[in-house]
């Protein structure tokens, strides 16, 4: 083919050589923007970030997380939360708990309960300005196995039931950490019935644990978020706002992750009550319910643009810049 043999003019060349240093320039862009929580810090960014609008997602079944967490009580070996009053035994009771157990398996001292489940109760109560009628059933559960098992969670029934998983060897201010975060989900079902987005609710729920969450990790929550900056492990909330890694029963790194993304969401949320006061955090758990459309489940990002002036990726550059030294 006499084509291969020809010379190509100088044009052409030129033209190969802005399609090629074109087309890299887009990669680098799309691979560093697919890579910003991996790669580089929020921090180096020098002014506001462009806009960049959450996404809206799209499902064809349940999320992934609610099916991990549904498998967790649909095993055998696991109680089954509505038979706990049926099956269980009530081992104590407060002002604000009933504590049962199942088989008699018990990991914590009574008396050491009676006293410290009160004081979490108000704490939280406090904290979140909001309380329940009705007592808090709370049962013991073995831990699990595996790379995201659970260490709580909440069934909102007639009477709310939490769920702590731990044993002999579970810290005490694990398990105090861990009732603090899921009676904030208690009184957060109760407070913000449309809050239905997960990152919001659960980072909200770490917040209502505060001194508790401190306690457990050893860090508050904006000592956390400078600690994961400067180690290089923060992870962007703009590019896991849907929660995927913290529920990833694949990755090793599951947990690890799961108490990173709900650090930085409690430090983030602070910011936004510090600065821009309740009243519009309420009016942003006013999110837009999922919807089912031709079996697909589609859920709709919060509005922060509406309420803050800002979108999201904006809103946590403008909260991590004030961990940077005044000099800065």
């Amino acid at each position: 083919m006499k084509f291969l043999k020809q010379k190509p003019s100088s044009k052409t060349v030129l033209y190969a050589s802005i399609v090629f240093i074109s087309a890299s320039i887009m990669i680098v862009l799309f691979l560093n923007r697919n890579n910003t929580s991996e790669s580089i810090s929020p921090l180096t960014l020098s002014t506001i970030p462009t806009p960049y609008p959450l996404p809206t997602q799209v499902y064809d079944s349940q999320p992934y997380f609610i099916t991990v967490i549904g498998q967790v009580f649909r095993k055998k070996e696991q109680f089954n939360p509505s038979q706990v009053e049926n099956d269980g035994q009530r081992q104590a009771e407060n002002e604000y708990f009933d504590l049962y157990s199942e088989n008699d398996y018990l990991p914590v001292d009574i008396q050491w309960w009676q006293k410290v489940s009160e004081q979490v109760y108000e704490y939280v109560s406090k904290r979140l300005d909001a309380t329940v009628t009705e007592k808090v059933i709370v049962i013991f559960v073995l831990p699990n196995s595996g790379n995201c098992a659970p260490r709580g969670t909440t069934f909102h029934e007639q009477q709310p039931i939490i769920a702590i998983f731990a044993d002999k060897d579970t810290s005490k201010e694990q398990i105090l950490a861990v009732l603090a975060h899921e009676l904030g989900h208690v009184f957060i079902h109760q407070k913000y019935e449309n809050l239905s987005d997960v990152a919001l609710n659960e980072g909200m729920a770490t917040w209502a644990a505060g001194n508790y969450w401190k306690g457990w990790k050893g860090l508050d929550f904006n000592s956390g978020v400078i600690a994961l900056v400067n180690d290089k492990t923060y992870l962007s909330l703009s590019q896991n706002f849907d929660m995927s890694k913290a529920y990833d029963s694949d990755s090793p790194d599951c947990i690890i992750h799961r108490d990173i993304l709900l650090t930085e969401l409690a430090s983030f949320l602070d910011y936004l009550i510090q600065n821009y006061g309740l009243e519009k955090l309420a009016t942003l758990f006013e999110v837009r319910q999922p919807e089912l459309t031709n079996n697909q489940r589609i859920i709709y990002p919060p509005n922060f643009k509406d309420i803050y002036g800002l979108e999201f990726n904006q809103l946590e550059y403008e909260w991590l810049k004030t961990f940077l030294p005044p000099s800065q």
